[in-house]
């Protein structure tokens, strides 16, 4: 039977219209969670109001009934995958603690459940980093080595090396059984077979299969399966690992602690059989009742349901997307075996560009690397645009994101592909001309000089105005290291484009927004802002947007002008201003001045940042052109568009106020900001 999608969003309360008359947005992020049904929180709000109690304790019937609650959910949930046993589901908090589980156990197994050193562990390049990490853990613990599957260049599995990877020395291979950044939906026969021939043991990460394909634990041929109710419709805070009932007996327990032991004295221990053996303490009860709330109800909808409608989402998604202009996908072309979900990039588009443009039309998709950084260095991108589709989506919302797409790109559906638009430089290239070389150059070198980039290093410089400090970033990180240059105005980026390549690491000048921040969706080592803050209406969601954009252990350096009466230079701009009738045109001028060093060190403390030391710095600074020169900068202020009948009364006032450090060599002076450094 077709789901009804008009008739399918009335189960879910995310989707009804508010009070105020506000809509939700348009969401394509269910790869990344699901909305949720409201038998699944009536059933969570049932539990926490009428059968809360402590399960496989009390005798009493409030616990008995808690208990059965409990264990009715494993038992839907076996039955939705069509495990034999309910005592081969574990409960978890989620996907990633059911690997990591495994991998743990298989530390410290026996035989063929023990991996050591020597031995192999087989993983693809598709995965996701919780599939990924737990496995490159145990490995680096126990010396155990690492191969790989890889992925062709049509975003299917590699499978041409299969016999030669997966040998008698390989212990676990582990394989996601659909891509949540290709959308591939792998075929684990022949991986099973190869595995079972060589003994070892098969993990299927199934978090993004489940909920679409209707997945039967029993014909897939693995050892173990993992999955995540919240991807499901089903709760946050609830995982899956799925075991074959055998290997479950045979491996030792995770955590110790409550209900996982069946006996205990004063020098022996007898563990609970699967799966209390594997669940420690208090477990998540009222998730796992919501779990299986969930399944009763994709049950009822019918998985193959779930999975024709899927199938022509994403065969509409392709062709529709498909005409978007310089629109690339990141995965297979075709849409067999495939779930619905798309990554993309636009070619002459920045992400975060397009990634804005989306949330600004109220459309919700994922942007980033998706926890899946092989996937993307294998098709040469950091990271990608994802929308993601479920039973409550519907072509016309492929629609709404084609349009928005064509309209970041500057094109109509059917319109011609415009050629990349480079923004007017006339009115800030005495910006270029005059004070980067005079000004911003001198605070460039010294504040390179003070994060001291190592070679190789990524770095983000934004506010970088024609590109100042980049260029000597850029130098200083060698060629083996990157820079990407943001500034919210495409002048500026125009003018730095315009510059010859350094010698050094390649340079990416890319728009960002000011309100809100937005910058490059990659992790970098170092990060620089300088005189943007003063100008960001939310200067706190800037300073979390730098956290965010920080690798761990990365360094960051904020600078802002210390007011005018420590920079003589520029207070002879404003004490010129001052002398015009017109007043009100000095208070104009200071907003750049306007932010002090505290302030700015408190919002990086309070982003997440350590190690923030505030500095006072005083740099030497010589305009070659003199002051007259240096009167550009009234028309970079917001008194610029007053002065245009002062301008002579204005430049002699300037070279007045400046003749005590001016010569032939031009305007000798100093300038002064602070500068907050702070260490992710």
């Amino acid at each position: 039977m077709a789901i009804d999608v008009e008739s399918m969003r009335k189960a879910f309360p995310f989707f009804e219209t508010a009070a105020d008359g506000s809509r939700p947005p348009v969401y394509l992020d269910s790869a990344a969670t699901t909305q949720k049904p409201a038998v699944v929180l009536d059933a969570l709000n049932h539990y926490y109001t009428r059968a809360n109690a402590n399960v496989h304790r009390g005798v009493y019937r409030l616990a008995v009934e808690a208990t059965e609650l409990y264990e009715g959910a494993r038992r839907k949930v076996a039955a939705f995958v069509n495990a034999p046993r309910a005592e081969e589901i574990v409960f978890t908090k989620n996907a990633t603690e059911a690997v990591n589980l495994l991998a743990n156990t298989l530390m410290w197994g026996d035989g063929r459940l023990r991996v050591g050193p020597g031995d192999e562990i087989v993983l693809t390049e598709m995965e996701h980093h919780s599939n990924l990490i737990p496995w490159r853990l145990l490995a680096e613990r126990v010396g155990a080595k690492v191969g790989y599957l890889g992925i062709t260049d049509g975003g299917r599995l590699d499978l041409s090396g299969l016999t030669e990877l997966i040998t008698e020395r390989t212990k676990v291979v582990a394989v996601v059984h659909a891509s949540n950044i290709l959308g591939t939906v792998n075929p684990i026969a022949p991986i099973a077979a190869r595995a079972a021939e060589v003994g070892a043991l098969l993990v299927v990460d199934a978090a993004q299969s489940v909920p679409h394909l209707g997945v039967d634990v029993t014909a897939l041929g693995a050892d173990f399966v993992t999955f995540s109710g919240h991807k499901m419709c089903g709760p946050t805070g609830i995982g899956v690992l799925w075991g074959r009932h055998e290997l479950l007996e045979a491996l030792p327990p995770f955590l110790g602690g409550g209900e996982m032991v069946e006996t205990v004295s004063v020098d022996a221990m007898h563990y609970a059989a699967p799966p209390l053996r594997f669940e420690a303490g208090t477990p998540p009860v009222a998730q796992a009742v919501g779990l299986g709330a969930a399944c009763d109800f994709l049950s009822e909808i019918g998985m193959d349901a779930v999975a024709a409608h899927d199938q022509a989402l994403i065969e509409y998604a392709l062709d529709r997307l498909g005409e978007v202009p310089g629109i690339r996908f990141i995965g297979p072309a075709d849409t067999s075996d495939r779930l619905p979900l798309l990554s993309f990039v636009v070619d002459g588009l920045p992400l975060q560009q397009v990634r804005t443009a989306l949330d600004e039309a109220g459309i919700a998709v994922r942007s980033g690397h998706h926890c899946a950084q092989l996937a993307c260095s294998r098709f040469g991108i950091p990271a990608a645009i994802r929308a993601s589709f479920y039973l409550y989506n519907a072509p016309d919302e492929v629609d709404l994101l084609a349009t928005a797409l064509e309209q970041a790109r500057g094109s109509r559906r059917g319109g011609d592909t415009p050629d990349p638009v480079f923004a007017d430089t006339r009115q800030v290239r005495p910006y270029q001309e005059i004070l980067v070389p005079g000004i911003f150059r001198p605070w460039a070198y010294r504040l390179v000089e003070e994060l001291a980039p190592a070679e190789g290093a990524r770095a983000l410089d934004i506010g970088t105005g024609p590109g100042t400090v980049a260029r000597v970033m850029a130098a200083a990180v060698g060629g083996g290291g990157a820079v990407v240059g943001t500034d919210p105005s495409a002048a500026m980026l125009a003018l730095a484009r315009e510059e010859p390549p350094v010698s050094g690491a390649p340079i990416q000048y890319v728009g960002c927004g000011a309100a809100p921040l937005h910058v490059s969706d990659e992790a970098f080592d170092l990060i620089t802002m300088q005189q943007v803050l003063q100008f960001v209406p939310d200067r706190r969601a800037a300073v979390a947007e730098m956290r965010r954009a920080a690798r761990p252990g990365a360094r960051i350096a904020i600078a802002t002008w210390l007011p005018l009466s420590r920079n003589p230079l520029f207070r002879a701009l404003h004490d010129a201003l001052g002398t015009l009738p017109d007043s009100g045109l000095a208070a104009l001028f200071e907003e750049p001045w306007s932010l002090g060093g505290d302030e700015v060190a408190a919002l990086v403390a309070e982003a997440g940042f350590g190690e923030v030391e505030l500095h006072e710095w005083t740099v030497p600074v010589t305009i070659p052109g003199g002051p007259d020169a240096l009167c550009c900068l009234f028309d970079f202020s917001a008194a610029g568009p007053h002065i245009a009948v002062h301008r002579r009364a204005l430049h002699a006032a300037v070279r007045a106020n400046l003749a005590h450090c001016t010569d032939a060599g031009g305007v000798h002076a100093e300038t002064s900001a602070s500068v907050v450094t702070a260490r992710a």
